[in-house]
């Protein structure tokens, strides 16, 4: 091997005698080089591995129930479109879905033609208010689903919490459908075809 190296440097130095290094500084970058790549892909592999372990952890097993969204109070009667939550925090007290109710009535707002107002019935018991959310379940060109639901104080709540209680007539509760009603017939309730307007 030494001859090798002894006729690559008078070669090199043949071809470029002012300007090439020695054949040692060659063999060294070519294996600093050959490190350097070696290590970028003993990286890339672990990086790919560490975000395929975090994605595989992170999917929820079959075995486990969802998880549950994050307590947040809902905006009323503005875009309130899919599933209700399952529970929300009104100020301080936090509200937990009791079930589907049924609509009494829908109207078109007057004021914007993309609004309809629905009629639930008002809850009797010494509850907190809003204890009545109304949701945009599915909507096209054809129809409008909406459905209302009921809420209740969540029973691990201190006995103080500060909210108003119900009284009065039905609850009326603005909904904005994003675009205009038209000649769409707006359905009542989760399932059925029970149709409240138009």
């Amino acid at each position: 091997m030494p001859e090798l190296d002894e006729l690559l440097t008078e070669y090199v130095d043949e071809r470029t005698p002012e300007h090439a290094p020695s054949f040692a500084q060659v063999e060294r970058a070519v294996v600093r080089q050959r490190r350097r790549r070696s290590l970028a892909a003993v990286a890339a592999v672990a990086l790919v591995a560490g975000g395929v372990a975090v994605a595989t952890l992170d999917q929820p097993r079959a075995e486990e129930d969802p998880a549950t969204p994050p307590v947040s109070a809902p905006v009323l009667g503005a875009l309130d479109d899919g599933p209700p939550p399952a529970r929300y925090k009104f100020g301080t007290t936090v509200m937990v879905l009791a079930g589907e109710i049924p609509i009494v009535s829908v109207v078109a707002d007057p004021d914007s033609t993309d609004s309809v107002v629905v009629e639930v019935a008002r809850d009797t018991e010494a509850t907190c208010i809003p204890h009545t959310m109304v949701r945009i379940l599915s909507q096209d060109t054809k129809t409008v689903r909406i459905a209302a639901y009921r809420y209740s104080v969540a029973p691990d709540q201190p006995d103080g919490q500060q909210c108003p209680k119900p009284g009065g007539k039905d609850v009326r509760i603005p909904l904005d459908l994003r675009w205009q009603l038209g000649n769409r017939k707006v359905l009542a309730g989760a399932t059925g075809n029970r149709s409240v307007l138009n």
